[in-house]
């Protein structure tokens, strides 16, 4: 996915300035390809349910959040660059989503980053609301920010494909910038690449992950979900121009059989008026 590739190549660059610092160039030398999500490897599987902390310091696990769709970012909470990006386009794309957080679907920031703890999660969601201010989506509150260990971080990573690695030359992280989308049940529903995403493309995500389960979502929103289609090589949705011809050409045959079909009972009736008249 050259979209994915590229994405991955900025992520590298921002991380490698975090904490104020910029290694040269040739600093780090890796295949960037490595970081690549194989989709079709992931969809449809189930997730770990894994522990976690959230940045109050509570105990949770990941199926506390079950019974409703939820996206996930993984980052670390002590990246300058690219994660607080990450988690800030999204703010600004659920703020405009029109479905309610907390109510309708869920969001988890966890950090793969062992060492942070509740506080630094914290301290990144405070960072993150000061810096959005009117931007951010309604019961932000409801968002959860999490850490938890080395071990289950990577086995939940694994679980979603995700891969990451620490650079002890540089001393930053490399990762793929992707929102992940789980169904109510925590399985993978997509994935989403890129720093600044569409509200479109994080609506119409929500709305696929839900499984579409009745009166959970609008009938017009899972009609537009029909009217776009998803494009891995994009890594976003685009219009559904063959549904979109289908459904406009069922809809003209529709209409003109209603038409026919009143104009026909129409002539009737003025047959039989005619006739009761010859009379």
């Amino acid at each position: 996915m050259k979209a994915a590739g590229l994405l991955i190549l900025i992520c590298l660059t921002m991380c490698a300035q975090a904490w104020g610092f910029g290694p040269s160039a040739s600093s780090t030398e890796f295949d960037p390809s490595v970081l690549k999500i194989k989709e079709d490897d992931y969809l449809g599987k189930t997730v770990p349910n894994i522990s976690m902390s959230d940045d109050m310091g509570n105990a949770v696990t990941l199926s506390k959040y079950a019974g409703k769709p939820f996206i996930l970012s993984m980052i670390y909470y002590r990246c300058a660059q690219s994660c607080p990006v990450l988690n800030e386009g999204l703010a600004a794309a659920l703020k405009d989503v029109n479905l309610r957080l907390g109510e309708d679907y869920n969001v988890i920031t966890l950090s793969f980053d062992g060492r942070e703890t509740p506080a630094d999660a914290q301290k990144f969601r405070k960072d993150l609301q000061i810096k959005m201010k009117s931007a951010m989506p309604a019961s932000f509150d409801k968002w959860v920010f999490a850490t938890t260990t080395d071990a289950e971080a990577k086995r939940f990573a694994d679980a979603l494909g995700y891969r990451y690695f620490y650079s002890q030359l540089d001393k930053v992280f490399v990762h793929p910038n992707v929102y992940i989308f789980l169904s109510p049940e925590g399985k993978v529903m997509r994935y989403l690449f890129g720093l600044y995403p569409l509200s479109m493309d994080v609506r119409l995500a929500l709305i696929e992950a839900a499984n579409g389960k009745v009166g959970k979502f609008p009938v017009a929103q899972k009609i537009a979900l029909a009217c776009y289609s998803y494009d891995a090589k994009i890594g976003g949705y685009k219009i559904n121009m063959i549904f979109i011809l289908e459904t406009i050409g069922f809809m003209f045959a529709i209409l003109t059989a209603v038409i026919v079909f009143l104009y026909s009972r129409k002539l009737k009736r003025k047959r039989r008026v005619e006739s009761f008249s010859a009379l």
